[in-house]
C-alpha cells in the first residue's frame, strides 16, 4: 500500500528531472529529492507517508488514585462569626496573612489565628489601622460589635468572674479572756528583715496562740529543681552567693552598729558621771569649809570607769 503510494511523487519527481536540462546540476537534484523527504511538510501527504494513524474510537479517561503519603494542610476557617470560642482554640488556618489577629486573637509562625481569651468570634474590618486589612476578634458579649469606637475603654476579662467579696469582721485587739489575739514577733537585729516577721494568732476558744498554716509553709525552703544546663545552674549559683554574701555583710555591719551604740553609751555616761562628780566638788569648795565640831567630811573619788 505504501509502495503504490509512494510511486507518484516519485514519478513526479523523477519527470521533474528529464524535463530539466540534459545536464542537471547538483543543486537542482537535491532540490526535487528534498521534496521527496518524508516529514518535511505538513499535509495529508506527507501523514499517509509517515504511516501515522489517528484512533477512531474515543478512548476512557484513567482513573488517577490520590498520594496517599501527602498529608492534608486542611486550611480555612475553623470557627464561624459570632462562635464561641475558649483561650487556645483555633479560628482561622492559613498560608500568608490573609486574615490579620484582631482583638483578643494571636497568630502563630505558620500564620494560624487562635484566640487568647474566651468570648465569640468576630470578622470585621478596621479603616483606622489598615485599609485593606480583614481582622479576626473575639468579644466578651455576643452582641459586641468591632471594632470599638476610639477612645473606648478596654475590656478585659482576665479569666476571672465576679464575685462579691464580703468585707473582713475586724478582730477585737483582745479576747474575751483579756489577752491579745495577735502577737508579732520581729526578727533579730537593728533592721529586721519583713520575711523574718512572725505573726502568731490566738486559738479559739483556747489559750494557745498558733501559727498559720500558710505561714508555715513560707518557712520551709524546699530544694529547687534541676536546671536545663550547666550554665544556668552556674548563674543560679552565683546569684544565690552574692545574696549570701549581703546578707551576711548586712549582718556584719548590724553587729558592728550596736557594738559602736554600747561603747558611746558607755562613754556618755562616764562623761556624764565625770560631770556630776566636778559639780559636788565645786560646790564644795563654794561651801567655805566645815564648822567647828563637825567631822571633815571626805573628799569624794573620782567614778571609776565600768568595763
Amino acid at each position: 500500500m505504501r509502495v503504490a503510494q509512494l510511486r507518484r511523487p516519485i514519478v513526479a519527481a523523477a519527470s521533474g528531472i528529464t524535463r530539466s536540462t540534459a545536464s542537471p546540476t547538483v543543486r537542482h537534484v537535491q532540490d526535487v529529492f528534498a521534496q521527496l523527504r518524508i516529514g518535511a511538510g505538513t499535509g495529508p501527504m506527507n501523514a499517509v507517508v509517515e504511516g501515522r494513524r489517528h484512533a477512531s474510537v474515543k478512548s476512557q479517561g484513567a482513573y488517577r488514585l490520590r498520594d496517599s503519603s501527602t498529608i492534608p494542610k486542611k486550611l480555612g476557617a475553623k470557627k464561624s462569626g459570632d462562635s464561641y470560642v475558649i483561650t487556645g482554640n483555633i479560628i482561622y488556618k492559613q498560608r500568608g496573612t490573609i486574615w490579620h489577629a484582631g482583638e483578643n486573637c494571636g497568630i502563630g509562625r505558620d500564620h494560624t489565628i487562635f484566640a487568647l481569651a474566651s468570648g465569640y468570634v468576630k470578622y470585621y474590618r478596621d479603616p483606622a489601622k489598615h485599609p485593606k486589612r480583614q481582622y479576626i476578634g473575639v468579644v466578651f458579649n455576643k452582641d459586641d460589635k468591632l471594632p470599638y469606637p476610639a477612645n473606648a475603654m478596654r475590656k478585659r476579662k482576665l479569666n476571672m468572674v465576679a464575685v462579691p467579696v464580703p468585707p473582713p469582721q475586724p478582730q477585737p485587739a483582745l479576747s474575751a479572756s483579756g489577752i491579745p489575739t495577735q502577737v508579732v514577733r520581729q526578727g533579730l537585729g537593728r533592721k529586721p528583715n519583713p520575711r523574718d516577721e512572725r505573726v502568731i494568732k490566738l486559738v479559739p476558744n483556747s489559750y494557745a496562740y498558733q501559727e498559720e498554716n500558710w505561714r508555715l509553709g513560707t518557712l520551709i525552703r524546699t530544694e529547687k529543681r534541676k536546671m536545663g544546663s550547666r550554665r544556668v545552674a552556674m548563674k543560679h549559683r552565683r546569684r544565690k552567693a552574692k545574696a549570701i554574701g549581703l546578707e551576711m555583710r548586712t549582718m556584719r555591719e548590724d553587729k558592728i552598729a550596736r557594738r559602736k551604740e554600747a561603747l558611746d553609751a558607755q562613754r556618755t555616761a562616764k562623761i556624764r558621771k565625770m560631770r556630776e562628780y566636778r559639780e559636788r566638788v565645786a560646790a564644795q569648795k563654794a561651801g567655805g569649809g566645815t564648822p567647828a565640831g563637825d567631822a571633815p567630811t571626805p573628799t569624794p573619788s573620782p567614778p571609776q570607769a565600768e568595763a
